[in-house]
């Protein structure tokens, strides 16, 4: 969990900053994914689609629900 302080200190960042630190996490993560085997990198992607499917459906349901 994060301290006050640190959560002060996202809450005070401008959008451009925010912004600044998402890009540098997303090009982190895709280097780290580069950096697996072929298997390795498609076994993960597989499942995030499978995990973001999934994520959509159930959406979707609760969408239909409240029709």
């Amino acid at each position: 969990m994060m301290s006050d302080a640190q959560l002060e200190l996202y809450r005070r960042m401008t959008i451009e900053e925010r912004w600044r630190i998402t890009e540098e996490l997303m090009t982190l993560a895709w280097r780290s994914l580069q950096d697996l085997s072929y298997e390795d990198r498609e076994r993960r992607l597989q499942l995030a689609r499978r995990e973001h499917e999934e994520g959509n459906q159930a959406l979707l349901r609760a969408l239909r629900e409240r029709a």
